[in-house]
């Protein structure tokens, strides 16, 4: 049987107490191969809110002849001063079928892993 130091079985046995999850914040799946991502700033600015909803941006993609599987609230993940009326980051992110990305380019809406530190979280209330 093979034996381990006491020096050498306490280093290993700290080593078990470091696997920590790495993030609690909520990061968008990655979406199936016929499925592509795609994200829209809402126009919203720091101390004023404003911009487009979820809803409203998913009207757009239908009327585009889109067919919107999900749709979530998020934020891009980049840093923003702090500065009324600035941009706040706001994101509204869709999952669609890959062979109509190129409409939803057409009218604005990006590849969402291009923003690889985008995360999802709840919608704010309209005001």
């Amino acid at each position: 049987m093979f034996k381990l130091r006491s020096a050498s079985a306490a280093w290993l046995m700290s080593l078990s107490c470091l696997v920590l999850p790495i993030s609690v914040v909520a990061k968008p799946a990655p979406a199936p191969v016929n499925l592509i991502k795609i994200y829209k700033y809402q126009g919203s600015l720091q101390c004023q809110g404003g911009g487009e909803s979820l809803a409203q941006m998913r009207r757009q993609l239908i009327n585009l002849g889109v067919k919107v599987l999900i749709g979530h609230c998020g934020v891009d993940g980049l840093v923003y001063p702090m500065v009324c009326g600035a941009p706040d980051g706001r994101i509204n992110i869709f999952t669609i079928q890959r062979k109509h990305l190129e409409k939803a380019q057409a009218q604005g809406f990006g590849v969402l892993r291009k923003l690889p530190d985008a995360q999802v979280n709840r919608c704010k209330p309209a005001a």
